[in-house]
């Protein structure tokens, strides 16, 4: 589940597949994933007994990291130690600007008032040199309640070498707050250094509420149809079963470009395999960044979302927010800013015609024509409704003509996006020049050729099904077979528009190719479209 679609793959044991997308319409988490089920399964004639598994995977805890709108949680930390997950590691990474924003918002998520601190000391060797203060800790648990918080974090110094203080405080929390959420630092990540420990635990916090109670309802719905209770897709790319990223669902960070990756992983062919391959998933609130080395994902054992630092070990991407759904603001001196804020699923873009008024990256591209008038699912565009939002928010205040606006905003994701990749590329040692990019996702085929000229890369791959890559990577690991090409019943785009610029729609309803002046596409023999700069 994205931030806009539902994408639902079933794999047969002989490789066969088929797909869908659906909107994701609604406040319910859980509704449109089910949706998307009964569709599928009704489309493709699946009987809930011949079903095996459900493998599923979602941005949600991504997105909700890159937007910060939830509740803020409460932290119970060692007394002194405070303002700890706040001072986070000297690490200034804007050198030039003369304000450097806090490196972790703490406003968003854990204010002052609801940072607790309690007396108790485990040394470093994991001895008790005070005891809990119990008293103190009653006191605290009165105040949480008060304060009306859904969730709380709990980091007590060297938790990871004895536990026993965090334990007694989170039997206490949970024996007198038994609707709250409680985390603690040595299950989430029982490893040295505080900072990194208790904020990938405040992190944990933020999350479970809505993560949890939004599991709980999928495999419900899923038990009341008879289909087998939902595995999920973890950050390093294994599957777990719901009840353990429910207890835990930090590690649901990074789930969705994951599970793409691996489906990448799996379709590449062997001349594919033997390069570096980096990928491009943009979705409806995040564009992700990713890396195969020899046909294998690279790992990493912290990852960053929206900036903040999570010590966990996941496949090795890159996100930043920008997406279909972006919301578009010029701001006071005339700049443009793409994000982070995304109108997602609901509203939507003005185009969507579900009542969203904010102008968004899709809007821009609608404007330009670059979008088909329904997109996958049966959604039906609204051109006039696009127009109006970007003349407002765009348009208008930049002085500009409306296609002016739409391509300056498409120029520039492709800019944010192109830099986004440089910079995953060049740390890791690799000029994105001897890359191949494989576009997935329901808008990497839109803006990977600007994205790969703007990098300086000469070739561009978009897979068969890229619309519905992260689905299909959860079923089909990175041991699954290839051989079977997945062929579409969509037809190839066979004219070039004046300036050689037009939309390929080659695989209809799931993809839509952007192909720009300069670059020319051929479908290959196992149903790839090749994307090559010309000269």
């Amino acid at each position: 589940m994205g931030g806009t679609f539902v994408d639902a793959v079933a794999l047969h044991e002989d490789g066969r597949s088929v797909a869908l997308k659906h909107p994701r319409a609604g406040r319910r988490l859980a509704e449109p994933v089910v949706e998307a089920l009964d569709r599928l399964c009704a489309q493709a004639g699946i009987a809930a007994a011949e079903v095996g598994r459900v493998v599923h995977g979602a941005t949600v805890v991504t997105n909700l990291l890159l937007e910060l709108d939830q509740p803020p949680v409460a932290l119970l930390l060692t007394r002194g130690f405070g303002d700890v997950p706040v001072l986070a590691r000297q690490d200034r990474r804007a050198l030039y600007e003369p304000v450097v924003a806090p490196a972790v918002p703490e406003a968003a998520l854990f204010p002052r008032p609801l940072r607790f601190e309690i007396g108790g000391r485990i040394d470093a060797e994991g001895r008790e040199v005070e005891p809990l203060d119990l008293q103190a800790l009653d006191a605290v648990a009165d105040a949480i309640a008060a304060a009306g918080v859904r969730a709380v974090a709990v980091g007590l110094l060297f938790a990871h070498r004895q536990p026993a203080h965090e334990q007694q405080v989170g039997a206490r929390l949970r024996a007198r707050l038994p609707q709250l959420h409680v985390s603690l630092s040595h299950e989430v990540d029982p490893a040295p250094r505080e900072f990194e420990r208790w904020l990938t635990t405040a992190l944990d916090a933020y999350a479970k509420p809505l993560a949890a109670g939004y599991l709980e309802a999928l495999a419900a719905a899923l038990s009341a149809r008879q289909l087998p209770a939902p595995m999920l897709m973890h950050s390093e790319g294994t599957v777990q079963p719901w009840q353990e990223l429910a207890a835990r669902p930090i590690g649901l960070a990074m789930s969705g470009p994951c599970a793409a990756l691996r489906g990448v992983a799996a379709c590449l062919d062997d001349g594919d395999r033997r390069g570096a391959v980096l990928t491009l998933d943009v979705g409806g609130t995040s564009a992700d960044i990713g890396l195969l080395h020899g046909g294998q994902p690279a790992f990493a054992e912290a990852l960053e979302c929206g900036g903040l630092p999570i010590r966990q070990r996941c496949v090795d991407i890159a996100s930043i927010a920008i997406g279909g759904g972006s919301v578009l603001q010029v701001l006071a001196g005339g700049a443009l800013r793409l994000g982070p804020r995304s109108q997602g699923a609901w509203p939507g873009p003005a185009a969507y015609g579900e009542g969203g008024l904010l102008a968004t990256l899709s809007d821009a591209l609608c404007v330009l024509d670059r979008l088909p008038a329904q997109l996958a699912g049966g959604l039906v565009l609204d051109r006039r409704a696009a127009e109006a939002a970007l003349a407002r928010d765009v348009a208008g205040p930049l002085g500009l003509p409306l296609a002016g606006a739409a391509d300056a905003v498409v120029q520039a994701a492709a800019a944010h996006m192109a830099e986004a990749l440089k910079t995953h590329a060049f740390q890791r040692g690799l000029d994105p020049a001897d890359a191949l990019l494989v576009a997935v996702g329901g808008g990497g085929a839109q803006h990977a050729a600007e994205v790969a000229t703007l990098a300086g890369m000469k070739a561009v791959r978009v897979l068969p099904q890229a619309g519905v890559m992260a689905a299909l990577g959860m079923v089909r690991g990175p041991e699954a077979s290839a051989a079977v090409p997945l062929r579409t019943t969509g037809e190839a785009w066979a004219g070039i528009a004046p300036q050689g610029i037009g939309p390929a729609a080659l695989f209809a309803p799931m993809t839509t190719v952007w192909v720009p002046a300069g670059w020319h596409w051929r479908v290959q023999d196992d149903g790839a479209l090749a994307l090559e700069a010309l000269g």
